[in-house]
């Protein structure tokens, strides 16, 4: 935590630099151009994220046979990534490249027989063998008739 101020100071000098070196070599309204892109593309990726990124972090887990901590943590990774890309500078935008790759590290959790993680055969959260998330049946919609609201009215009950 010490170093963590000096660590912003340094990030904001380098992309106060990058912004400069950027708009020298393209020209200042192709840098321009590029960062409200960067930030709209942030936005945008922001608006996305919201609860898809919880039932992405489960959904790995419930299906996947081999889940890596860097899987886990996509749903992390991608909003910070958006609020890199909405910061102003190419240093953060070079950043949150990195972090949207499609990287895989080593399995944390192997997934059992049963559906359970580290061989919890009692997880009340599993599928079922052979497809038992289907549910068959019938339903019909029913409106209450005219005659039978105006019944109801006549003898209701005081």
């Amino acid at each position: 935590m010490r170093f963590f101020g000096i660590g912003f100071l340094v990030l904001l000098f380098l992309e106060i630099m990058s912004i400069v070196w950027v708009a020298d070599w393209l020209g200042g309204g192709a840098t321009l151009a590029l960062m409200v892109l960067s930030f709209i593309a942030g936005v945008m990726m922001l608006r996305h994220t919201g609860i898809s990124g919880v039932l992405l972090a489960g959904s790995a887990m419930k299906n996947g046979g081999e889940i890596s901590l860097y899987q886990m943590l996509w749903p992390i990774r991608y909003a910070v990534a958006a609020l890199l890309l909405m910061s102003p500078g190419f240093v953060s935008l070079v950043i949150a490249l990195v972090l949207l790759l499609p990287i895989k590290g080593k399995p944390i959790a192997q997934m059992n027989t049963m559906g359970g993680t580290f061989g919890n055969a009692n997880n009340p959260f599993r599928h079922a063998p052979g497809g038992g998330d289907i549910i068959e049946g019938e339903y019909t919609v029913t409106t209450p008739s005219e005659k039978q609201k105006q019944d109801y009215i006549e003898h209701k009950p005081d």
